[in-house]
């Protein structure tokens, strides 16, 4: 018997036919996000011995080496630079997924994060988990608390949030660090050079941060929580008015059409840095015709 390590193929190869080493072999995907990785060769039948999901390889391993440093490397490429608030995310998010033994997140909603805040912190959550509101596996509650939790289809999950008595335990003890940010993020003045010196020093610090053990950061609990259903496709209708496609819950019935917010009137929630708030569209108009 034989072992033969077949490379990945690319997503929708042809399953194709080959000789080699007097066998008859064949090599390809056999269905849908499952690509040989291995076979073995008896004569000439083949035995799959292991299939992998390759879509999130490289963070499912992080997660399972505990290489925190690498997660927050990754997170930096959608939150664009590093900071403490991304790597208290990374934090709480490997140990969840560890905690539960979630091994793979496919977005396909078999487990959801609930996040409690829209700062630095939930980029860090998406990044490890998987879960995006792209992927309808990201839960928003606009409480203004550093938490989340992480849950299976059953309910049960896990809630990390942060310990209202870290006082400086999170803190750069530098203090150029502290007084440039304050001044930077809050009054928005900075040259390119200024915001460069602070991101660097954030960046020193955060890697120092992501050694202190969950536990001390966060309190740390087992929850039951009451999920939204699995997503559907939803009907979407043409707007009379600027002929885009709107969602049919998200749009605007005046008799027997649909109409956009915006060309319709009515509410919508927008989250902006500050959480959620609700812009009502026929009162913004009423205004500026005053």
């Amino acid at each position: 018997m034989s072992i033969i390590q077949i490379y990945p193929l690319p997503p929708f190869s042809c399953v194709f036919p080959f000789f080699w080493g007097g066998s008859f072999i064949i090599a390809g995907i056999l269905s849908y996000r499952k690509i040989i990785t291995r076979i073995t060769v008896i004569g000439e039948s083949i035995i799959e011995l292991g299939a992998l999901n390759q879509t999130r390889i490289a963070v499912e391993k992080k997660i399972e080496e505990n290489d925190l440093a690498g997660l927050l490397h990754l997170t930096a490429l959608i939150h664009g630079h590093h900071c403490v608030g991304s790597a208290m995310g990374v934090i709480a998010a490997h140990h969840a997924m560890k905690t539960l033994d979630v091994k793979e997140n496919t977005g396909m909603e078999h487990v959801i994060a609930v996040v409690e805040t829209n700062n630095c912190f939930s980029d860090g959550i998406q990044m490890v988990t998987g879960c995006s509101f792209g992927n309808n596996s990201l839960v928003y509650h606009d409480h203004g608390k550093t938490a989340f939790s992480l849950v299976k289809r059953n309910g049960e999950g896990i809630r990390l949030s942060s310990r209202p008595d870290l006082g400086d335990l999170l803190k750069d003890k530098n203090p150029e660090t502290q007084e440039r940010y304050r001044e930077i993020v809050n009054q928005r003045n900075a040259t390119p050079g200024e915001e460069a010196k602070m991101m660097e020093l954030n960046r020193r610090h955060c890697f120092n941060v992501l050694s202190i053990p969950a536990e001390k950061i966060f309190k740390i609990e087992r929850v039951k929580v009451e999920l939204p259903s699995y997503s559907r496709l939803l009907d979407s209708h043409i707007c009379p008015t600027c002929g885009e496609k709107v969602m049919e819950t998200k749009a605007v019935k005046k008799g027997d059409e649909y109409f956009c917010v915006e060309c319709g009137g009515g509410e919508h929630g927008q989250l902006d840095w500050a959480g959620i708030r609700i812009v009502n569209k026929e009162k913004k108009a009423e205004d500026s015709n005053q």
